[in-house]
């Protein structure tokens, strides 16, 4: 591959350094362009020598030699050959030489520091370092770089520059942007992962006339190889005479950035890391964001989803795949470390992280379970008690929740006992007799069996506590009312019932029920009643209803205090901790 004398053309307000280039066999090949600003023109170094990283990649990845025929500094040429010769070896194609016609003088040393920008989480961190840092390490100089013809061709990326001027502004720095082209030959053959650290920082060297250092943030730390276009390995190659080139943020994970800027309340307010939405903000549905939001909730963020379109949903996670490198990153420790209050979310990134390494999603109690109503829904309740016994929420499979032999039964957990003894010692006699609490249709869309049992309780027992969906076709929906809200609703019955076709006593619902001083009642077709009544222990069974009974349930204060107090007892002869810990491993 040739590679033409670079040509530096003015162009409106903006430089253009321009090298076409020619493959082995003749081909033209689009040409590698370079812009920055014109009131930047004292920074332009417009040698051969900048190109050579990204013209090295090129090459590399075409494997074919390459020959420069504009002036290259001798070191610089030297650096290209090490870092094609790293690549080719890592891509699996031919060694290649790099041979120049002219060398070029040696480029002036300067006294800045330049830091590429993308205001991301990675950037941002070395940032808010470089800014405590002192002379002549203090950044300077932000450096953001377009993959595009020219910035001002693009309306989303001069979006994307006033947001980095206003940064640079408020802290007295300097911004330089430059765009290249150089996307266009290398997408062809290598994903952008691969070759971004030789070009972002061939492209920085091209204004880094004046520049003592340029700082390129890595993905991870710096122990950490990644065998990527960020490795340390491969920008270790990058530095010339005149320009060190420097791998920031090196001791810091991905978690630990997030962590950091949460400190600074410009960092976090600007953070910027989608590429996906199409838009100068956060979409919240990309890969990126999706890990970033989730990030900074791990990282104790309590607004995690500020700056984001929508904060992230296990729905959407479980859209993400992840690359080889991203399994044992960021995506690893949300699988195993996000918070119980956030399981449903730890569950579905553990899911990516195994789909992605090949294995099937592994089941887990409470997946099917209506979720929480007057307080944390099963995968919370599993997950406290298990990381309190095993510290981990993820066990073998499990066995399945219930009373019947062979299941394992949900309890209150240990540190709630003495408070759910005190609610089931609390007066009913002002109560209503019935509650039926729902925010969604149990068994399909248009299933209106707990509408009707709260008809027939009315028609029945009088007037009740009453919370159900209002639209049929929307089961799904989320609650209109908070856990503590549904938690007064219950406070005003005596007696929590639902309707469940078949199967078991419904888990939560009837700890949900005890925790608030209720008695749980699970109302079930007569020969699904009858049969589960007999497979539960005595103070159990009474809680099982047939469908043709209900009319003469005896809901009085009395009847239910009576029945409640044993059932009480039964749930907290053991606790959620150890109950959950044995069922996961002798299923």
């Amino acid at each position: 591959m040739r590679a033409r004398s670079p040509i530096t053309r003015v162009d409106g307000p903006t430089l253009v350094v321009r090298t076409e280039l020619v493959a082995a066999d003749g081909t033209e090949l689009p040409p590698l362009e370079v812009s920055l600003p014109r009131a930047h023109a004292d920074l332009l170094d417009p040698t051969a020598s900048p190109a050579l990283p990204t013209l090295a990649t090129v090459a590399a990845a075409r494997g074919e030699d390459l020959e420069v025929e504009g002036p290259v500094d001798p070191a610089a040429r030297d650096a290209a050959m090490a870092v094609a010769d790293l690549l080719a070896r890592r891509w699996g194609t031919d060694p290649i030489a790099v041979r120049a016609a002219e060398e070029a003088p040696a480029a002036r040393t300067g006294t800045g520091v330049g830091l590429f920008f993308t205001r991301g989480a990675d950037s941002w961190s070395t940032l808010l370092d470089l800014l405590d840092a002192p002379p002549p390490a203090r950044v300077t100089h932000l450096v953001s770089v377009f993959h595009g013809p020219r910035p001002t061709d693009a309306p989303l990326h001069a979006e994307l520059e006033a947001g980095h001027r206003a940064v640079a502004a408020e802290l007295g720095l300097t911004l330089v942007s430059l765009g290249t082209t150089a996307r266009d030959l290398l997408d062809p053959l290598q994903p952008w992962g691969a070759v971004v650290g030789p070009v972002l920082v061939s492209t920085g060297l091209v204004a880094a006339a004046g520049m003592a250092r340029l700082v390129l943030s890595g993905v991870n730390r710096a122990a950490v190889p990644m065998g990527n276009g960020s490795d340390p390995a491969l920008l270790a190659l990058l530095s010339t005479p005149a320009t060190e080139v420097v791998l920031g943020n090196p001791d810091r994970d991905r978690l630990q950035r997030l962590a950091h800027i949460l400190g600074h309340r410009r960092a976090r307010a600007t953070l910027q890391v989608c590429w996906e939405g199409g838009t100068a903000g956060n979409c919240g549905r990309c890969s990126k964001c999706l890990s970033t939001s989730s990030g900074l909730l791990l990282a104790g963020d309590p607004d995690h989803g500020g700056g984001f379109d929508v904060a992230p949903t296990p729905e959407a996670v479980r859209t993400v795949r992840l690359g080889p490198a991203d399994t044992s990153g960021l995506a690893a420790r949300l699988a195993d470390e996000l918070p119980p209050e956030h399981e449903d979310l730890r569950r579905a990134w553990a899911d990516v992280r195994d789909l992605s390494a090949g294995a099937p999603p592994r089941a887990r109690w409470g997946d099917w379970s209506p979720p929480g109503l007057a307080g944390p829904g099963v995968p919370t309740r599993v997950a406290r008690a298990l990381r309190a016994t095993t510290g981990t929420a993820d066990g073998p499979t499990p066995a399945p929740l219930g009373w019947r032999p062979g299941t394992v039964p949900l309890r209150p957990a240990l540190a709630d006992h003495d408070r759910v003894r005190a609610r089931a010692r609390r007066d009913l006699g002002g109560t209503r007799a019935w509650a039926v609490v729902e925010h969604h249709i149990r068994d399909d869309d248009r299933d209106v069996h707990q509408a009707v049992l709260a008809a027939r309780l009315q028609a029945h027992h009088g007037p009740g506590t009453c919370y159900l969906p209002g639209i049929l076709w929307a089961p799904r929906a989320a609650p209109g009312l908070d856990p503590d809200a549904v938690a007064r609703l219950l406070a005003t019955a005596r007696a929590r019932l639902w309707w469940r076709a078949e199967g078991d006593l419904e888990p939560l619902r009837v700890v949900e029920a005890v925790e608030h001083g209720l008695l749980p009642l699970q109302v079930m077709p007569d020969a699904a009643a009858h049969h589960l009544a007999a497979a539960l222990d005595p103070p159990l069974a009474g809680l099982v209803v047939a469908e043709s009974d209900v009319p003469g349930l005896d809901l009085s204060p009395a009847a239910v205090a009576a029945r409640r107090g044993p059932v009480v007892e039964h749930l907290l002869r053991g606790s959620a901790e150890r109950d959950l810990m044995a069922g996961a491993y002798r299923a």
